[in-house]
């Protein structure tokens, strides 16, 4: 099987394309709310997510926030340390045709139900499960690769960069070489 269109393209936060159809199991290391610049270019602010296995994030929506306080409680700084286990889920709406949902976590004493409520919908049962991490989930990779350099931390050669900045305020001739 070939790549999907997501895990060609990684970004900053994770999709749910890249899962392989398969949950993954994660460690919260930090809940914040951070200004988001929409598809239409505006800012919203976002519940984002950060992982201790993981230097990528994850975009909660209210959904998964109501399932992650059905298994945590509702101070955010409660579910920090704790493992949540995500997976692709259908989604008509979202671009790929999946959305991430919050499945359970090992962290649960057992399998719960919860009445899930939105606004202006029925509440709705959702099972949250007792999942096991590990075992046949999906692996998220990094946005970049650790064996290669970030941006800018690239090693120059002695005297190079003075180089360029000297040509930069001097300016360089047709040929190249210094004016």
């Amino acid at each position: 099987m070939g790549l999907t269109f997501d895990q060609l393209y990684p970004g900053t936060f994770i999709k749910a394309g890249e899962m392989h159809g398969k949950p993954v199991t994660l460690t919260i290391k930090a809940v914040e709310q951070e200004s988001i610049e929409g598809d239409d270019g505006t800012e919203k602010l976002k519940v984002v997510i950060t992982f201790v296995e993981i230097g990528r994030k994850w975009i909660a929506n209210k959904t998964n926030g109501l399932r992650l306080r059905a298994m945590f409680g509702n101070d955010s700084d409660d579910w920090i340390g704790k493992r949540v286990t995500i997976f692709p889920e259908h989604n008509s709406m979202s671009e790929s045709g999946f959305a991430i949902r919050v499945k359970g976590s090992p962290d649960l004493e057992r399998t719960m139900v919860f009445d899930q409520k939105l606004a202006r919908k029925k509440p709705v049962p959702v099972k949250l499960e007792k999942t096991t991490a590990g075992k046949g989930e999906a692996r998220l990779e990094e946005e970049q690769p650790k064996d290669r350099p970030e941006y800018g931390s690239m090693e120059y050669p002695d005297g190079l960069l003075d180089d360029l900045e000297d040509g930069l305020k001097g300016g360089f001739d047709d040929m190249g070489g210094r004016q």
